[in-house]
């Protein structure tokens, strides 16, 4: 785990969580799916790996969050509301770092 990582990771959350699902972004799908459950899936993966106090995700919960990653990615572009973007931006940055350092932890324990 890297400590950076895992304190930005933190302070993204608790800003995310301080905040709701913006209402233009209930009616959008991505890949048959609503948002709103890529942001509850995130939400249970990202509450264990801020609440483990050692980023300890389980290779579900990491599937998860590649698997969001993905499709809000994919969904980004669609986003036109500046506040929505946001959202979406930062839940995106979020999936990018916890998997990011994942594979940056298993690169190590493979050496």
């Amino acid at each position: 785990m890297n400590r950076e990582v895992f304190n930005e990771v933190s302070v993204l959350w608790a800003e995310h969580r301080g905040q709701f699902c913006p209402d233009d972004l209930r009616d959008f799908e991505i890949n048959g799916q609503p948002v709103m459950l890529l942001d509850l899936y995130m939400a249970g993966c990202l509450t264990s790996y801020v609440g483990s106090r050692h980023a300890a995700l389980s290779a579900t919960q990491l599937r998860t969050v590649r698997e969001c990653a993905r499709d809000l990615r994919a969904l980004l572009p669609r986003v036109r509301r500046r506040e929505n973007r946001a959202y979406v931006a930062r839940l995106l940055r979020i999936a990018d770092l916890v998997v990011r350092d994942a594979a940056a932890g298993d690169d190590y324990r493979e050496q």
